[in-house]
């Protein structure tokens, strides 16, 4: 198991608004619901980015 790194982002409020009530909605808001979507958003970017 890998250790979890924080990190400190600034991103537009309509966006970090709009991200978590998608987010939210497919995570039911479970323990770590907010990391976990990040996670699958970077993941997302990168394997597009490595097309």
């Amino acid at each position: 198991m890998t250790k979890n790194k924080r990190v400190t982002i600034s991103i537009n409020n309509d966006l970090d608004i709009y991200f978590r009530k998608v987010a939210s909605s497919k995570l039911l808001f479970t323990s770590g619901w907010y990391s976990k979507a990040v996670e699958e958003a970077m993941i997302l970017w990168i394997e597009n980015e490595e097309k």
